[in-house]
C-alpha cells in the first residue's frame, strides 16, 4: 500500500498520464508489486487453479497484478474523463437492460465484481445522466482516501457500508446503486457453488432488491484487444417462495452463475489478491 505522500502524488500526477504510457507504467509497477507480495502471488495461483487451471502460470499471475495497477491508474483518471469520450470510447452491451430498469422507478441494483476496470460501469451510469451511488468501507488510509476521491471526481456518491437507512433512501429515490458482490469482505453472505466448489460470497445486493423491489442488474467491465467493454445483463430473476433465507441463497447463486461465465472469459482481470476458496471454507 502506497504512503500518504505517495498517494498524494498519484492522485495528483497520474490524471496526467499520457494514454500511450499508461500500459507501460502499469506493466512496471504491476511487476514490482508482483515480486515484493509472495502472499498475494500464492494466493492468484490458487485462484487461477479454480477457474482456469490450464493457465495458472507465473506470467498469468503476474498479469493479475499488472491489470490491478491499470484499473487504479484509470480510477485516478475519472475526475479529467469527458462522459461523451467515454461513452464513445467504451463498447457496451445490453444497455437497455439498464433503461428498462431504471423506468420503472424502484431504483436499480448493479452488482459488479472485481473484474476489469470496473470504475468504468458507474462512470457509464453517470455518463448517461443516472445519479448513482456506490457503499464503501471507511477509509483507513491515505490511499483509500485517495481513491475515493477519485471515484467521486465524477459526480458518483460515495455511501458508507454503515448507513442501511442511507442506502435505502438512495434506492427509493429511483437511483442506481453500485454493489461489488463478488467479495464478502465483512464475513455476511451465503455459501454458493462456485466453480463447482462451495465459496462465500456477499447477499447484500440480492437482500437488497428483494426489500425493495429495485431490479438487480449484474454488470461487468473487461478489456478486450485493447477496447474496454462493460456488459450489462438482463435483471435477475429472484425467487419469492415465502422463505426469505432460502430465496436470499438461491438470488446469490443465480449471481454466483452469471459471474462465472465472465470470469472464466478473461481469469487475468479478476484481480482478487486473497485465496478466494480457502477463506471460504
Amino acid at each position: 500500500m502506497l504512503s500518504g505522500a505517495l498517494s498524494r502524488a498519484a492522485e495528483r500526477a497520474l490524471p496526467h498520464l499520457p494514454r500511450a504510457l499508461r500500459g507501460p507504467f502499469a506493466e512496471f509497477f504491476g511487476t514490482l508489486a508482483y515480486l515484493a507480495a509472495p502472499g498475494a502471488r500464492r494466493a492468484v495461483h490458487a485462484n487461477l487453479a479454480v477457474i482456469a487451471p490450464g493457465r495458472n502460470t507465473r506470467g498469468v499471475v503476474r498479469r493479475v497484478f499488472v491489470e490491478q495497477t491499470l484499473n487504479y491508474v484509470e480510477i485516478f483518471t475519472i475526475p479529467r474523463l469527458d462522459p461523451k469520450a467515454l461513452l464513445a470510447e467504451v463498447r457496451t452491451d445490453g444497455w437497455e437492460h439498464v433503461a428498462h430498469a431504471y423506468e420503472q422507478g424502484k431504483g436499480v441494483i448493479v452488482a459488479s465484481a472485481h473484474l476489469g476496470p470496473v470504475s468504468f460501469v458507474g462512470q457509464i451510469l453517470l455518463a448517461h445522466g443516472y445519479p448513482v451511488a456506490l457503499p464503501v468501507e471507511i477509509a483507513t488510509s491515505e490511499f483509500q482516501r485517495s481513491v475515493n476521491r477519485a471515484r467521486g471526481g465524477a459526480g458518483l456518491q460515495l455511501i458508507s457500508t454503515d448507513s442501511a437507512l442511507g442506502i435505502f433512501r438512495f434506492l427509493r429515490e429511483g437511483k442506481v446503486l453500485g454493489i461489488l458482490a463478488d467479495r464478502a469482505v465483512t464475513g455476511v453472505g451465503e455459501r454458493v457453488q462456485f466453480f463447482g466448489r462451495e465459496a462465500l460470497l456477499p447477499s447484500a445486493a440480492v437482500v437488497l432488491s428483494l426489500r425493495t423491489g429495485a431490479p438487480l442488474v449484474p454488470s461487468f467491465a473487461g478489456r478486450s484487444d485493447g477496447v474496454l467493454t462493460a456488459s450489462f445483463e438482463p435483471p435477475l430473476e429472484l425467487p419469492s417462495t415465502g422463505d426469505r433465507d432460502a430465496d436470499v441463497r438461491e438470488g446469490v447463486q443465480r449471481f454466483a452463475r452469471v459471474l462465472e461465465r465472465y470470469v472464466r472469459s478473461a481469469p487475468e482481470q479478476w484481480t482478487v489478491f486473497e485465496d478466494f476458496w480457502h477463506g471460504s471454507r
